[in-house]
């Protein structure tokens, strides 16, 4: 081979190693591998019928409770809407 091919012969089984410690390294190294669990009530207010994210770790299970960036969102959104009155106006996020 020649010297090229043989750096990219070594970087690739580099990668393949990395990846190998990826997979079994633990999650607060590498992060969770979130997919899609279902949703739960957002809480907005006392008639709250929002609906959130929530999503489970592939690797360790952990959950995120609909503790995530788009549940965030989806408050946010819901608080900014000009008929959300769920709480009296000083319960209201500023």
């Amino acid at each position: 081979m020649s010297g090229l091919a043989d750096e990219i012969e070594a970087a690739e089984a580099h990668v393949a190693a990395l990846k190998r410690c990826a997979a079994a390294a633990p999650c607060a190294e590498v992060g969770h591998d979130w997919v899609p669990l279902g949703g739960a009530n957002a809480g907005c207010g006392p008639d709250c019928c929002c609906s959130i994210p929530v999503h489970e770790c592939r690797r360790c299970g952990d959950c995120d409770y609909g503790d995530n960036d788009e549940a965030i969102e989806i408050i946010r959104a819901c608080r900014e809407d000009p008929d959300w009155d769920a709480v009296e106006p000083d319960d209201k996020p500023s």
